[in-house]
């Protein structure tokens, strides 16, 4: 088995082995739902992904807690955890029916085996049995205490222009004075939000613009300004025997099976054009009577084509991006140039379903969240940005109290324009 090693000292949702493959945390069931639960059993969230193999493999996780910066932070197992760790998992099941052999691995939150008794963010790391040091994958995930609400808008008239390539967010921030008399905004509240959940558009805020006993507004402020982007593409691979929504052709190449995606245009510089998309998830689905979506969906190579999108001189590569890249601006998900076909090109190994996807315009780069917001990554130069744009903003309270340890989330909320 070949592994990757972990290149940021954040940790975030991916693969750390080549054979692992449709990594996922779903909430409630619901794809489109952050990665976040409350702290009663009111919610639930499920972490899954395939590994590449004809035997199954015997994986333990352990669970971590993390600052609002995605680090680990210095507590104790007994401070966060009720229960023994590592924990086997034990919802493991082989694919059926499929041309490529694989393992899909299951775990639940919260479950009998591991009781989460704080707040805030938790990896979960997965490993070998037989030998811990052998790391597999990584799922993040938030528990909130629902005790802090977040209102606001997004407008496309902002600080820079009016109606044009960005959208500005304003925001009101309000708690209990009863249950958190003491807490102060101006030095105990870290808000982060970010733009249809890529780690790159992550922005830190920490001061309030004015505030009240109980309340704190966020306004005019440079850090919630972003580029307004465009709508995602859109393409599903849900039957093996015919070419759906948009794919040009589907082929079969021992062993797997190659879809070839329409090519597709640049689309800075046009008008802008809605379209319903998930804004980046992908859900895993086939026809044809699959009784286990799970276990019975194939494996393909999606081949991405984009035209007439060279970008300027010392801007970067171009790369894919929507939730099947987890954020990473790498190898795996870059665009090279062929010549005879004039026009990018790249593959990535997916497994049956429907995908929202994007491209990026930047360095090479994986999520590292402690030195703020990295602004290494655009979708100008292919995609334009259009303030109408349908975008979701996720936005985070985290309060950590003086002399605290970590740092609680109180609240979680999403905006859209």
């Amino acid at each position: 088995m070949a592994s990757m090693s972990l290149q940021a000292s954040t940790y975030y949702t991916h693969p750390l082995s080549n054979d692992v493959k449709t990594l996922q945390v779903i909430t409630d069931g619901d794809f489109r739902k952050l990665p976040v639960i409350d702290n009663t059993e009111n919610s639930s969230l499920e972490i899954s992904f395939d590994i590449l193999s004809d035997e199954e493999l015997f994986l333990q996780y352990q669970v971590i807690h993390c600052d609002a910066q995605w680090e680990q932070d210095d507590l104790s197992e007994l401070d966060y955890v009720d229960g023994f760790q590592p924990t086997r998992v034990t919802d493991v099941s082989p694919s059926f029916n499929t041309i490529i052999n694989y393992w899909h691995y299951s775990v639940s939150f919260p479950n009998e085996d591991v009781q989460l008794i704080i707040s805030g963010n938790y990896a979960v790391i997965f490993h070998l049995e037989s030998d811990p040091d052998e790391q597999l994958a990584i799922a993040c995930f938030s528990v909130t205490e629902q005790m802090a609400f977040v209102s606001g808008e997004v407008s496309g008239n902002t600080d820079i222009d009016f109606r044009q390539e960005h959208q500005q967010l304003t925001l009101q921030c309000t708690w209990s004075q009863s249950k958190l008399p003491f807490l102060s905004p101006a030095s105990d509240l870290h808000l982060v939000v970010t733009q249809n959940h890529r780690p790159d558009t992550r922005r830190d805020i920490l001061r309030p613009s004015r505030m009240e006993a109980s309340k704190a507004w966020y306004e005019h402020d440079r850090d919630l300004i972003f580029e307004a982007g465009n709508t995602f593409r859109r393409f599903e691979f849900i039957d093996r025997h015919y070419a759906t929504f948009g794919i040009e052709q589907l082929r079969y190449h021992a062993p797997y099976y190659h879809a070839e995606l329409v090519t597709q245009q640049a689309r800075s510089g046009n008008f802008y054009r809605y379209d319903q998309d998930q804004h980046g998830h992908y859900l895993v689905h086939a026809l044809n009577n699959v009784d286990d979506e799970a276990t019975e969906c194939e494996y393909f190579w999606a081949e991405f084509k984009l035209a007439g999108a060279m970008p300027p001189k010392g801007s970067g590569n171009i790369y894919l991006t929507g939730d099947f890249t987890y954020g990473e601006l790498t190898d795996a998900y870059r665009m090279d140039y062929d010549p005879e076909l004039q026009c990018f090109v790249g593959q990535v190994l997916l497994k049956q379903g429907h995908y929202n996807y994007q491209f990026l315009c930047g360095q090479e780069w994986v999520p590292d969240f402690t030195s703020g917001s990295d602004p290494r990554a655009t979708l100008s130069v292919c995609e334009g940005n259009y303030y109408e744009a349908r975008n979701q903003y996720d936005i985070y309270v985290y309060y950590r109290a003086p002399g605290a340890r970590f740092d609680r989330l109180l609240g979680v909320a999403q905006l859209e324009p």
